[in-house]
């Protein structure tokens, strides 16, 4: 099994950044709503009729400690359901009606007569989500003197002036992301990689 050593993992990383960074530059990215519980099924039926269009849309899950019955296990949930991410220069007439078609589309945002792409701040903000694959996993926390969460590794590092609440039992955060100007409280699961005494939530 090939081994990389920490400084080359490094740049990889690093270098997924700069890429994100080129995106924002030269590419906008505009959001689709579907059919919730139907992301998956509307972006296999737009890849198999997509014709022409060279374009790239994705669906970002987390991953979450789910707790049921006595038991806990993995599960994976959308982090905003029903909104799918679509890499474009431009939503013409012709693209609009190309996924208009689709099975399960009910709009783009922020209205079909008025398509824009995200503000750059929020763009900014799915991407690094996105550097961490189409399924984000548990952030590396622990928790400072005076109680409060600070993010060492994962995709809440970087927001952790956004985290509204914490649930230690439960292991998520409550984190307040941005679509067009409108917040959504996401919970993000952690691993707490060192235990602290302090009250169970911390904003």
């Amino acid at each position: 099994m090939l081994q990389f050593s920490e400084k080359f993992l490094k740049k990889i990383f690093l270098l997924k950044i700069s890429l994100f960074n080129i995106k924002l530059l030269v590419m906008n990215l505009y959001v689709i709503q579907v059919n919730t519980g139907k992301e998956d099924t509307y972006i296999k039926l737009w890849e198999h009729k997509k014709g022409h269009l060279p374009l790239k849309i994705f669906w970002l899950r987390k991953e979450l400690m789910i707790r049921k019955n006595g038991h806990t296990h993995k599960g994976l949930k959308s982090i905003f359901p029903g909104y799918l991410f679509l890499e474009a220069d431009e939503i013409d007439a012709e693209t609009f009606q190309e996924f208009r078609h689709i099975h399960f589309f009910n709009r783009f945002l922020k209205a079909d007569n008025k398509i824009s792409p995200l503000p750059l701040d929020e763009a900014k903000k799915i991407y690094e989500l996105a550097k961490y694959g189409r399924v984000i996993g548990q952030s590396k926390v622990v928790y400072n003197e005076q109680d409060r969460i600070v993010v060492i590794d994962g995709p809440m590092k970087g927001l952790e002036g956004q985290i509204v609440k914490v649930d230690r039992r439960k292991k998520r955060a409550k984190v307040r992301l941005s679509l067009y100007n409108n917040a959504y409280l996401i919970d993000f699961g952690f691993e707490l990689l060192e235990e602290a005494n302090g009250v169970n939530n911390v904003g």
